[in-house]
């Protein structure tokens, strides 16, 4: 690993893709792709277009090959786009996904699969007639429950550390028997396999595999020391 980065790129703006990736004619399923993977994704806000390739390539040596990319950042919806072209095979996905027209621009850009901060029944159908995996946001039992009988069977508990973290995870188990969960914010290194271990957690999502403060240092060495840990 070495902490160079490529020439700049020119940035063609995500609202002018040409849309060109096909849908498979049956819906692929969140729980059948994390189930591709390792059980913790990724969740990466990328400062810069530069920086896509190099992060996805560290991060895929130490066996992730399922990452979220957020729309928290300008450049979020091109980089989904280019490792979709140049690293197929990879499972991509948008992040912090939060209306419709997001959703759609994600789609365009090649995400395989969505997931937003909360639920809206608009893009759980926009999403189903797109056939796309979407994980919807949720962080109390009335959420989950309006999720599931919008036929959703993963859910993502964000922020997951403030909705009560494992305890709420575990509770959740009895009353929600076919919901899985995908739990985000406040997971880290020190607690995830505590989420891990629970029957109810198809997989977790964190941030602090890949701070933004070395992405932007472009320090694949530091980034694959953390990614080798878990």
């Amino acid at each position: 690993m070495h902490g160079t980065t490529s020439a700049p790129r020119i940035r063609v703006p995500a609202l002018f893709f040409k849309p060109f990736f096909r849908r498979t004619a049956v819906t692929i399923s969140f729980q059948e792709l994390a189930s591709n993977s390792k059980p913790i994704v990724p969740v990466i806000a990328l400062p810069t277009l530069e920086s896509a390739l190099p992060l996805a390539d560290t991060l895929s040596s130490c066996g992730f090959t399922m990452l979220e990319i957020t729309l928290r950042t300008d450049c979020a919806l091109d980089a989904i786009n280019q490792l979709r072209q140049q690293r197929p095979e990879l499972i991509i996905g948008a992040g912090t996904v939060k209306n419709s027209q997001q959703l759609q621009q994600a789609l365009d850009a090649g995400a395989q699969f969505i997931v937003s901060p909360g639920t809206d029944s608009d893009m759980i159908t926009q999403a189903r007639a797109q056939q796309v995996a979407l994980v919807p946001g949720v962080m109390t039992p009335s959420e989950i429950m309006q999720a599931a009988n919008l036929g959703m069977d993963t859910v993502k508990l964000f922020p997951a550390a403030l909705a009560g973290g494992t305890e709420f995870i575990s509770a959740m188990a009895a009353v929600f028997q076919g919901v899985k969960f995908f739990p985000t914010g406040g997971v880290s290194e020190d607690n995830v396999n505590q989420y891990l271990a629970l029957p109810n957690v198809i997989c977790a999502g964190g941030t602090w595999l890949t701070p933004t403060s070395l992405i932007s240092r472009g320090d694949w060495n530091k980034i694959h020391e953390i990614a080798q840990r878990c």
